[in-house]
């Protein structure tokens, strides 16, 4: 429970009193004599404190929670006992209350906290629209879902979802590629290891229609590419793009990935763009995978938060196996290498995490960006929270995300 809320107080049971009329009692025209009458009511003869209770004691907690993801507008897709769900955190009043939790569609799989290996999500933009992708990874099959960034639009199964043909595994990770500065579609590549060893990559844009109007359910995807086959069974993968140099309208990218395979992480990057001067098929040129060292084993799922565009900072956390979060950093003068700068240690009792997001929030002061953290630790969720600086998560705090209501941070 919240630090910042008050535990409820327990009242001793009393006997209460209701008066009745006198023309409802049968038989009688009178009041019983022996009635009590009313007290008169206690006057204050000063001031005194007004005593604050929970306001969200009485809210029906949120399910238990297996795999998940959080959107940069902190909107998080679920796996529960259920199925899918999702809520977010609403912050145009001062009380910053997460939402109650909504099913996502059924379909004909399962899809809950067991079955469920991972999840992505996606916002795509286009104009003032934007929508709201779900990738989703259960028993080998990779689900999608989409709705309208509009507050309470429902979400809808996508008929065609990609890599359909594939069987997947593991944790998906999808990106933004920069944006053509001459072109109205927004494109992003989607990443999720191959049941079988590796990665396979595609990318989609978003394509406004002659109203104005963008369909993600036609999304067309493009082809699969099958990289770091070398590092064998992956179990989760992060990544990101990076822009090395300012075109407005032919900006160059890299994507850059960190995954997990055999308990250790590994890196790999690549031009992403035309497959050859003659084919306009877009495809990642993955190069050759490194070991990122670091003491004991990794479990669960990287994430990379990148600072800038071009030839940005990236920032990478991950969960140990011995319990907490490994924090790295690969400044942009030395991209070769990555630099661990903090060990986040988890409070006594809590168990290892199993998932991690991570999200840029609000800049403190110039240029200094907030690192929250949402963490998986024994079904529940917490969140952590500190500022960009050379010892980060140094007297953070874990706040436990139980029940829809008000959310102090």
């Amino acid at each position: 429970m919240d630090s910042n809320q008050s535990s409820p107080t327990r009242t001793e049971s009393t006997s209460t009193l209701v008066f009745t009329p006198a023309t409802s009692i049968s038989s009688s025209s009178t009041a019983n004599s022996t009635q009590a009458l009313p007290q008169p009511p206690i006057m204050l003869s000063g001031p005194r404190h007004v005593t604050a209770l929970n306001v969200s004691s009485w809210r029906t907690p949120y399910p238990r929670i297996g795999q998940f993801a959080i959107s940069s507008s902190e909107q998080v897709v679920a796996a529960g006992p259920s199925g899918l769900f999702c809520f977010r955190r609403v912050r145009d009043h001062d009380s910053k209350p997460w939402s109650e939790p909504r099913p996502l569609p059924n379909t004909s799989a399962l899809l809950n906290d067991s079955s469920v290996s991972g999840i992505a999500v996606h916002v795509s933009r286009e104009s003032d629209k934007t929508h709201l992708h779900v990738y989703c990874v259960s028993l080998g099959v990779l689900h999608s879902f989409y709705r309208s960034g509009d507050d309470g639009s429902p979400f809808t199964v996508n008929p065609r979802p990609p890599l359909s043909s594939h069987r997947v595994s593991g944790t998906p990770a999808v990106t933004a590629h920069p944006k053509d500065g001459y072109r109205a579609s927004q494109r992003w590549s989607l990443v999720v290891p191959c049941q079988s060893g590796g990665l396979l990559h595609t990318s989609s844009a978003t394509h406004p229609s002659t109203n104005g109007r963008t369909y993600s359910s036609q999304n067309e995807w493009d082809k699969v590419d099958h990289v770091a086959k070398d590092l064998g069974i992956i179990s989760a993968v992060s990544i990101t793009t990076t822009q090395t140099k300012a075109e407005y309208n032919n900006p160059s990218a890299k994507i850059v990935a960190v995954c997990v395979a055999r308990a250790r992480l590994h890196t790999l990057e690549g031009d992403f763009g035309t497959e050859s001067s003659r084919s306009s098929a877009l495809c990642w040129k993955a190069q050759a995978s490194t070991r990122i060292p670091h003491p004991g084993e990794v479990t669960g799922n990287p994430v990379l938060i990148k600072k800038g565009e071009i030839k940005p900072q990236l920032d990478l956390l991950v969960p140990s196996a011995e319990g907490g979060v490994f924090h790295f950093v690969r400044t942009p003068s030395n991209p070769d290498e990555w630099h661990m700068i903090a060990r986040i240690t988890f409070p006594q009792g809590l168990p290892m995490a199993s998932c991690l997001a991570v999200i840029n929030g609000p800049a403190s002061w110039g240029d200094r960006r907030n690192f929250i953290a949402l963490i998986q630790s024994g079904g529940q969720l917490y969140q952590a929270k500190t500022p960009e600086s050379a010892t980060p998560w140094i007297g953070s705090t874990f706040r436990p995300i139980s029940v829809p209501g008000p959310f102090f941070d």
